[in-house]
Parts: structure tokens; sequence; C-alpha cells
């Protein structure tokens, strides 16, 4: 019969054993999450389930084992008797939520990956807690935080990982994904039998990546589908679109456009076909080139599907602002369905910035009025077309000044900037800045070499799926949708309050 005191015995030797070897370590370990998981089972814990009191008597940092089985025991004893509803205890500001949250911010990362499938029902039972409230900002840093101690590189690819930016999302709280959604995914939860026993590190044993640990069956993640990383990269391209990193946005678009499924197209992968042309426009002031990863009979099916947003792209790469505004207004309520409407008032926006850029290249100066003579990507009202471009170069979309001089009663003159105009210590800057960013993705890149047989995913699964989905994709000529829904929950455009 499990007591508090064997528990503090047993935790207190199994700190005893951290400073001897692995192997000592490790078996230590092991049993200690099997004595727990059965005193769980045959009920010997439940003299703890009703007194959060008795979590005082350990450590997270020492203790992360015994704490989290003790903490989910009586999470689960209050939900049993509230019919399977999230417990007040649990709910913001209560006992078991300020537990959980001292738990989160400091447990032992080592010790949890022997006990996964406990650790990550905290987590998504922490984020059920602070959405049911209506608070998922309250959630989003203690996920968040809690996978980087968990494995700092996050390039293995969890549920977690989608639970994170689903929460970011509905807490409009783009940048808290950021040190997550900038890590570069290399590795998706493998077999643990796909390595011989001997070459297998303990779980104990120093990693570089969760790769080793990070497994099927480690309960650190749930199962996962292409359905699930297709989210992954939508959401992830979604919080890229409202920081305005068109690039990154753009890139993650592309990921799940080309990603190979068995079956019919998903909705989820029009849907980032759609987006990926606005945000396109936006960056590059063009239809871009699809990647060229993607099966053409898909690309007729994006094609299709699109029209009204390619009919869009088209009066854009004109440049015609008339032709523009009517493109617009011919599809207001596909915009509003597809919660796209702001990314579209974003593209109207940027048509000016995008000639502005190109008339930069002859012209070092001119009058507003002059301007108009030169594009048809402003509005014809001079007073309208000089708050367009005080509007762009106070958002930073232009570099140039406007000038009113009474010399010239003609009109406002616009002077570009050049490069050379701005403070030199800006300028450095963001070479620096840049360099920085080069040299991150460099590193990421030669660590995804050295793992390489992770990345390749080691067996044959991998590579039969994906000589199965090439086999479809060059073999299915029909237009196949699959009805499915994207699993977006925002009510809201993520777009329609960023200017």
């Amino acid at each position: 019969m499990a007591s508090i005191k064997a528990l503090v015995l047993k935790s207190a030797k199994l700190q005893k054993f951290s400073e001897q070897s692995d192997d000592k370590y490790d078996g230590q370990i092991q049993e200690l999450v099997a004595f727990l998981r059965q005193s769980f089972s045959d009920q010997s814990l439940n003299f703890a389930a009703n007194d959060p009191a008795l979590l005082d008597n350990f450590d997270p940092a020492a203790d992360a084992i015994t704490y989290v089985f003790l903490l989910l025991l009586q999470i689960q004893t209050l939900q049993n008797s509230s019919q399977g509803q999230i417990p007040v205890e649990l709910l913001p500001s209560g006992t078991l939520w300020e537990k959980a949250v001292h738990y989160l911010n400091n447990f032992n990362p080592v010790q949890v990956r022997y006990a996964g499938y406990e650790w990550r029902q905290l987590i998504e039972l922490v984020a059920q807690a602070a959405q049911s409230v209506s608070k998922p900002l309250l959630a989003t840093r203690l996920v968040r935080d809690a996978m980087l101690r968990l494995d700092p590189s996050c390039s293995v690819f969890t549920s977690t990982h989608l639970l994170l930016v689903r929460l970011c999302l509905h807490a409009k709280s783009y940048g808290c994904a950021l040190p997550v959604l900038d890590k570069h995914i290399c590795h998706f939860p493998g077999s643990a039998e796909r390595a011989p026993l001997k070459s297998s590190p303990l779980l104990c044993a120093s990693q570089e990546t969760g790769a080793t640990f990070i497994t099927s069956r480690s309960g650190l993640s749930t199962h996962l589908t292409w359905r699930d990383q297709s989210r992954y990269f939508l959401y992830g391209g979604m919080i890229y679109m409202a920081l305005k990193e068109w690039k990154k946005a753009s890139h993650f678009l592309e990921l799940v456009m080309s990603m190979p499924t068995v079956g019919p197209i998903s909705m989820i992968m029009v849907e980032a076909y759609k987006k990926w042309v606005l945000v396109g426009l936006i960056e590059a002031g063009k239809l871009r080139l699809p990647p060229r990863t993607i099966a053409p009979n898909v690309l007729n099916i994006y094609q299709s599907i699109a029209r009204p947003y390619l009919n869009l792209a088209h009066a854009f790469e004109l440049g015609d602002f008339k032709r523009l505004n009517a493109e617009i207004d011919a599809a207001i309520q596909i915009w509003h369905d597809d919660n796209n409407m702001g990314l579209v008032s974003q593209v109207k926006n940027s048509l000016s910035a995008h000639a502005l850029a190109g008339i930069k290249k002859i012209f070092a100066a001119l009058t507003v009025s002059e301007l108009s003579g030169q594009t048809s990507s402003l509005p014809e009202d001079l007073e309208a077309a000089e708050s367009e471009i005080a509007s762009l170069i106070m958002s930073g979309s232009v570099s140039a000044t406007l000038v009113h001089n009474a010399d010239h009663p003609e009109g406002t003159r616009l002077r570009f900037l050049s490069t050379s105009s701005l403070p030199r210590s800006s300028h450095e800057l963001q070479v620096q800045n840049k360099l920085e960013n080069e040299g991150r993705i460099l590193e990421a890149l030669i660590e995804g070499v050295k793992k390489r047989s992770y990345i390749l995913g080691l067996g044959d699964e991998f590579i039969d799926h994906i000589q199965t989905a090439q086999s479809w994709a060059g073999s299915n000529d029909g237009f196949a949708i699959m009805g499915e829904d994207t699993g977006l929950e925002m009510d809201e455009d993520i777009m329609g309050d960023q200017t």
C-alpha cells in the first residue's frame, strides 16, 4: 500500500541515483514510473486524491514524475465528481491551476521523458482550462515554455506544436508562438523499435534533439496524421501573416500546398493555396510560380476552385486600381466566407507600394500629379492619392518624403530616399540582423544533415508512403476534393485588425 512517506523516500532515492551513472539512473526512474502507474491503476494512491497540500512535499525540479502523477490524480478525482467537466480548482487562479503552473515552469525535463503521457495530459488540461473561461492567453506562454524546456530544439513535430499555434491564434498572441514556430522541424515521432537496442541511447542520456526520446510510444505526442502536419503549417502561416512576415508565411503555405496525400485533395490544402496567392501579391507584387512539387492535376484543382483569387491577381499585376477594386467588389462575399477579407485589403494597399517601388528605379522625385500620370495604381483624386502615399510612408512600405513647397504650386512633391541616405547605424543593424538570421538557418541545416537518418524517417514505411502518394498524384486526373473542415475555429479574420 502506497503512502506519502513511501513516495517521499522513493523520490529521495531517485535524487541520489541522479548523481550516478546513466544506467543506474535509468533503472531507478523506470522502477518509480512502474510503481506509480501500478499504484494509480489499483487506486492505492487515493489517500492523496483530495489534498493539494501533499504536493508541497515534492519539488518539480527534482520530483517531476511523482509530482505530475499526484497532480493528475487530484484533477481526475475532481473531474469524476463533476461529470468530466474541468474542475473549478483547475481554472485560472484555482489551487490546482497554481500547482500546474508551478510544475510546468519548473519540471525536470529528463524525468519527464519517462512520463510523457502524463506530461502531455497535464499540458492539454491546462489549455482546456484556459479556453473554457475564454482566456487562452493564459496558457500560451505556459505551453510554449514547457515545450522548450522539454526539448529546446523543438525539432520533432508533436501534437503540442499544433496545440500551441491554435492557442496563439485564438488568443491573438502571435509573437508568443515564434520561439517554437521559427524552429526547423526535422523529425516526426518515429518508432522506438527502429534502432537496435544496443545502439539506442538511454532516455536520461544527454540529447541534442528530442528525436531519440520523442517516439510514437513515448506518450509525448498523440498519433499524428498528415492532416495534423497540414494544419500546423497552415496555422503557422496565418501567424506569420498577422505579423507581416510574408516570406515565412509563403514558405509555410507552400509546405501545405505540396503535401503528398493518399486520396482526395484536402480543403486545408485549398485554403493554403488561396492565402498563398494573396501573400505572394503582398510580398512580391505578382502571382508567384507554384512549387514544382505540386502535381499538375492538383494545381488544376487549386486554380479551378480559387478562380476569384486568380482574377484578383491578374488585375493586380496589371496595376489597374479601378479593375482591382472591381474584382474585390465582385467577390466580396467570397473573401468574407473564406475569412480572407483582411488579406485582400492588404493586397489592395500593397498595389501602390509595389508601383512606387518600380517608379523609384526611374525617378528620384516627382510631384503627386506627375506620379498619377505614371501609374494607374493610385486613386485618381490627388488628395486621396496623397493620403495613400502618406500612409505607405508612415507604415514603412515606401522610403520617401512628401514635401510641400510654395515654389511648386502644381502640388506636393514626392522625394524617394536611397539606402545611403538612411542612418548608418540603422543600415548596419539591418545587415547584422540578416547575417545572424542566415547563420541560424545554416546551423539548423547542418544539424539536419547530421541527423539525416531521422529526417529520412529511417523506416521503409516512410518511403512506401511517399511512393504511394506520388503514384496517386500521377494517376488521378479527376477533381476529387475531400469535404473536410479545415479545423479553423476563429470567427474573425486574423488580418482584420492589422494595418
